[in-house]
């Protein structure tokens, strides 16, 4: 039966698969390499992105025979791009693309039972006028999903 671990357990899958631009950070997780935030050869900083679904609400959306409704669980996919200070914006928003084009209109996690999860139009912020404070800037790629379920 799916479960909302599951389900993110299927975007972070599709994501991890498809992506090969940069190492990839999750939540509460060590880095995935040594040292953190990654560098190149030659010790200079290299774009690294940070993964995270985030639920915003679940409530029913159909009712069924007992124990058999269907639910529905909405949030969004965050992968936030960071790029080193200078890297240039155009490069950032190109790397955020390339992560949203993996989620547009997609639909995974189907289980046969009528479970799913559809992904809607991403939103790329383009950054902030807080986005390089520090030695990092950050451009965020939002994909609205949709996790629908029966239990």
């Amino acid at each position: 039966m799916a479960d909302y671990a599951g389900a993110v357990a299927a975007m972070r899958s599709r994501f991890a698969t498809a992506w090969a631009e940069t190492q990839i950070a999750y939540q509460n997780e060590d880095p995935p390499s040594a040292p953190w935030p990654p560098v190149d050869g030659d010790g200079k900083s290299t774009p690294w992105v940070y993964f995270e679904v985030v639920t915003s609400q679940t409530n029913l959306r159909g009712a069924g025979l007992p124990g058999d409704n269907v639910w529905l669980t909405t949030g969004f996919i965050f992968i936030h791009v960071f790029t080193p200070l200078g890297y240039g914006l155009p490069e950032s928003l190109r790397l955020a693309g390339l992560a949203a084009e993996i989620f547009r209109a997609a639909t995974l996690y189907r289980d046969g039972d009528g479970s799913k999860v559809i992904c809607m139009a991403p939103n790329i912020d383009g950054g902030a006028s807080d986005a390089d404070n520090g030695n990092w800037f950050r451009v965020t790629c939002s994909v609205p999903f949709e996790f629908f379920f029966r239990k």
